[in-house]
């Protein structure tokens, strides 16, 4: 088997274990269960839990990223909206493009994100280290964004902007029944744009 197939079979498990411990946690509270416990619940050895994950905490906001960008990453999302855009095409215009493929996970797997999302705002230790993931993410973008010739601190401002405008466009999502992403994420996507150009009253 050469390395590239091992690895994206390595990632494919991965998000399979993530994404039942995630479930697992829903089921039974995150507060509740030790990682040990979550391993037997989804049937794998503690050691296989932990050749995968460094903690319980890192199982479930796996799960909810994966699930959150399917590509893989929201820098990756960028990077081929970028390389598929039109000549012309606004950096942010094409940041918000990049958030589509989130909109159809929102409306094939609704109630078991929104679930997932409300237990890591709700429970400290979760959301915390979904806060040190944001760090990453949005580094990736932007090594993304200087790499199609934006300037560093153009990078780093739309960057921290587009990564904020997906966080809240989720977190209103999750916690508002029967709410769409796509017109949240338009709604946040203007509101940034809206500040970044504001007018003296």
């Amino acid at each position: 088997m050469s390395n590239g197939v091992r690895d994206r079979s390595r990632e494919i498990l991965r998000g399979e274990l993530a994404d039942a411990a995630a479930t697992f946690c829903v089921e039974h509270g995150f507060d509740e269960v030790t990682a040990a416990e979550i391993a037997r619940g989804i049937g794998v050895s503690r050691a296989t839990f932990f050749r995968y994950f460094a903690s319980k905490e890192d199982a479930v906001v796996s799960a909810a990223r994966l699930a959150a960008t399917r590509a893989g990453s929201f820098a990756q999302s960028v990077a081929e909206a970028a390389d598929a855009a039109a000549p012309g095409t606004t950096v942010w215009a094409i940041m918000r493009t990049a958030t589509e493929s989130m909109v159809s996970t929102a409306e094939t797997r609704g109630d078991l994100l929104r679930a997932r999302i409300r237990m890591i705002s709700d429970v400290p230790a979760l959301k915390g280290y979904l806060a040190s993931q944001r760090g990453s993410d949005q580094s990736a973008v932007v090594d993304v964004l200087r790499a199609r010739h934006c300037d560093d601190r153009t990078a780093h401002a739309l960057a921290a902007a587009g990564v904020a405008a997906v966080d809240l466009a989720w977190q209103e999502w999750a916690r508002t029944p029967g709410a769409k992403l796509r017109p949240l994420l338009d709604a946040y996507f203007a509101a940034f744009g809206d500040i970044a150009t504001p007018k003296l009253m």
